[in-house]
């Protein structure tokens, strides 16, 4: 069964094994098809390895823990004098705070963070490229550690020491994420919904959590020192919604801030009939600031409400490649997965479409 090397654990910041510690398997819940494993130094959980070898399942995940085992290692011992001890099982395991770095891989996706911080090192899914089982993870990893040289162990060294930190933000900052190790991109929060919620601005509030409006500029640079009056030069990809915990945590770093300019419309679009089940025949429009209650439009229907909201940035490396190639937003349209922009206003297709429904906000 897979698992990293102490020589391949080095080039992600990850714990090495030591010979002292000892290797137990947790006993697998009823519904597990994974194998979990606990690393011991003396009777302290100090690492957990999750491996799941099922087709189309296909998981690793190995992070730091710190948690005391009983003398005869099947309970988990409590942090405080009040708590009680637990069965040493997976789902105890779980609940466990992660701590330092990690390296999971799920879903097709690898992830390198600091569980820590909350803050991403690295995710596959930014560089846009295919990791679809144990053994391309396996290949990956072996690219992955050729490729480390000394300036990267440090660079990631420094990465895995840093502390939590929780960081303010708002509309008009630019921000500054990774593709991957050398190349860069760079964004923009356009509107705070959070905030308009707590100042009580009035919007079509279909959101959950803290929801923000970003766009990514068509820009991809090993630069890491772009400022905002550089940027403000570029053409910006459809905006998306997105939580906001990348800037919250500093994970997406804030590099300045310009106010929003008053012909800015790069916003996401949201129509649709009310979500209240107290008057579901009335109709909203959402965009930006923009909020407008209308009457049904016939033959046009209700569900472009488009409020699903990520944790991620909804991007990859060879599409804005493309779009900046192109100078253009078509490539977005076309290579998203469509299910994401089958129903965006945005979407060219629906052009005649958006067009009747301004219109109508016009006439009201």
């Amino acid at each position: 069964m897979f698992e990293l090397t102490n020589e391949q654990r080095k080039c992600f910041a990850l714990p090495l094994v030591l010979d002292s510690w000892r290797k137990i398997e947790v006993k697998p819940g009823n519904y597990d098809n994974s194998v979990v494993y606990a690393y011991l130094d003396g009777h302290r959980i100090v690492k957990i390895i999750m491996v799941c070898d099922v087709v189309g399942s296909e998981m690793y995940y190995e992070y730091g823990v710190d948690a005391l085992l009983s003398d005869d290692d099947t309970q988990l011992m409590p942090k405080t004098a009040k708590g009680k001890a637990k069965k040493l099982t997976t789902s105890n395991i779980e609940n466990i705070t992660r701590t330092g770095m990690a390296l999971l891989y799920n879903r097709g996706v690898v992830y390198v963070v600091n569980s820590s911080t909350n803050q991403d090192y690295y995710r596959s899914n930014y560089e846009g490229i295919k990791i679809d089982n144990l053994k391309d993870l396996s290949d990956w990893v072996e690219k992955w550690c050729s490729n480390t040289d000394e300036s990267d162990l440090a660079e990631i060294i420094e990465f895995s020491q840093r502390k939590k930190v929780h960081k303010k933000y708002c509309e008009g900052d630019f921000f500054r994420f990774r593709f991957n190790r050398e190349l860069y991109g760079y964004g923009r929060i356009l509107v705070n919904y959070d905030k308009m919620r707590k100042e009580g601005v009035e919007f079509w509030d279909v959101f959950f959590g803290k929801p923000l409006c970003v766009a990514v500029y068509h820009m991809v640079t090993n630069r890491n020192d772009l400022t905002p009056a550089e940027l403000v030069n570029y053409k910006m990809l459809p905006s998306q919604m997105i939580m906001d915990n990348c800037f919250y945590y500093g994970e997406c770093e804030i590099i300045g801030n310009l106010p929003i300019d008053s012909d800015e419309d790069n916003y996401t679009v949201h129509y649709g009939h009310s979500i209240s089940v107290l008057n579901p025949h009335v109709f909203h429009y959402q965009s930006g600031k923009t909020h407008a209650i209308i009457p049904e439009i016939i033959g046009v229907k209700a569900e472009y409400i488009n409020n699903s909201i990520g944790w991620d940035l909804e991007i990859n490396l060879p599409l804005v490649l493309k779009c900046v190639e192109e100078k253009s937003n078509d490539p977005y349209w076309k290579m998203m997965p469509q299910w994401k922009v089958e129903d965006d206003l945005r979407n060219p297709k629906h052009r005649d479409l958006l067009a009747k429904i301004k219109h109508r906000i016009r006439v009201n």
